[in-house]
């Protein structure tokens, strides 16, 4: 059971939520995190942001991440477990971290979607270098997402960042 179940997230992911569509409710908010660790969680003030309905603050602290700190997801939370843990946890939890997993992508993804579009738009005004920070953002934030204290679903999630970040960089050369 545990080894058809990734795939059914990732395919339930593909589906449900497609590269570059929007979605109407941004309102989902992680849990409240207990005990939270002392360092803060690098990512989790852009997904909050993005979440809360502030987009401009999203993609300025998205493009200001340190891609490189960890933990980069508050804890508590689905997207901050690797795929060990999400394994390891009993069927029952995992079907309902998956649920939880569900619109946390996709809100990480549409956050993704305005970064890259705010890149372009850059791009466009003749802001070059406001432009390489936003593709270099993505970039890192894919190799970040792409490493073993991830899911395997985050992990193509950040794949897909690398791409888009690789494309729009290709452009600016041009």
């Amino acid at each position: 059971m545990k080894n058809l179940f990734i795939p059914c997230v990732i395919a339930a992911i593909i589906f449900a939520t497609g590269c570059g569509k929007k979605s109407s409710d941004t309102s989902t908010t992680p849990p409240p995190v207990p005990n939270a660790v002392a360092s803060p969680a690098a990512a989790q003030p852009a997904l909050t942001d993005w979440q809360q309905g502030d987009k401009a603050a999203a993609v300025s602290n998205f493009v200001a991440t340190d891609w490189s700190s960890r933990p980069l997801f508050a804890s508590g939370t689905p997207l901050n477990l690797s795929e060990e843990q999400f394994d390891a946890l009993p069927e029952a939890d995992r079907t309902a971290k998956a649920q939880e997993l569900l619109p946390q992508l996709t809100s990480l993804k549409e956050l993704a979607q305005a970064v890259m579009q705010s890149g372009r738009a850059a791009a466009a005004s003749g802001d070059t270098a406001q432009a390489k920070k936003c593709f270099t953002a993505l970039k890192q934030a894919g190799t970040a997402l792409q490493g073993p204290d991830c899911t395997i679903v985050l992990q193509y999630v950040g794949k897909a960042f690398e791409k888009m970040s690789d494309t729009e960089s290709a452009k600016l050369g041009q």
